[in-house]
């Protein structure tokens, strides 16, 4: 799921609910209340589940926008289409390199429940896998990437880090001292408070002559 997918999917959720309101602003909007509930949430001594997190954030920008619309009916929707969605078709064929070579793991902010299903569902395994659930705090808080290389009996810079959101995938890992590729699918600016990753790609395809030297070649 990139932005553009969740704003087709704000979209649907103002046809559903009867909503006038432009469906780029809606998300962006969505964006800055989770950006200042997860900076609450980290302070929180309780983990909130993303479905519920999402219940709240779609409740503030309703408010803000005096929409009457369902919150916990549009979290729902969030989750539904998220769980429908289907992995890069690079994903396979770097892995599949990247295994024989390198120890794999996947680190998310997403539910235990949820990440497990997607997983399986898309046939994909890792040697580690680390959620939020698991550590109580989100990306990109450093603790959680910290977490991460315990779990692997990893030092930080040990760790190469994948990921394409600036904030949670950037800044988080190299705040916690990981080496950082960003994978930026859609050719968008890195914010000025990001620092500059370690790798800069557009798909998961240009990450493995950096990774495997007298690699030929990979079929997406």
């Amino acid at each position: 799921f990139q932005e553009p997918d969740f704003i087709v999917t704000f979209a649907e959720i103002c046809a559903i609910q009867g909503l006038e309101a432009d469906a780029a602003d809606l998300w962006r909007r969505f964006l800055r209340a989770a950006f200042h509930f997860r900076a609450e949430n980290h302070h929180a001594p309780v983990y909130r589940r993303y479905d519920e997190a999402w219940e709240v954030q779609f409740q503030r920008v309703f408010d803000q926008l005096k929409l009457r619309g369902d919150p916990r009916a549009a979290a729902a929707y969030i989750r539904h289409k998220l769980a429908s969605a289907i992995a890069f078709p690079d994903v396979y064929p770097v892995l599949d390199a990247l295994r024989p070579r390198y120890r794999l793991a996947v680190l998310s902010n997403a539910d235990d429940d949820f990440l497990t299903a997607a997983l399986r569902r898309n046939n994909l395994q890792f040697d580690t896998v680390v959620t939020s659930e698991q550590t109580g705090v989100i990306k990109p808080n450093p603790a959680i990437f910290h977490h991460l290389a315990q779990r692997m009996s990893l030092k930080p810079q040990q760790i190469l880090y994948a990921g394409d959101n600036p904030i949670p995938d950037v800044l988080g890992p190299r705040q916690a001292g990981l080496k950082v590729a960003w994978v930026n699918r859609l050719g968008i600016r890195r914010p000025r408070r990001v620092p500059p990753p370690d790798i800069r790609v557009r798909n998961l395809t240009e990450l493995l002559p950096a990774l495997i030297p007298d690699i030929a070649s990979v079929a997406p």
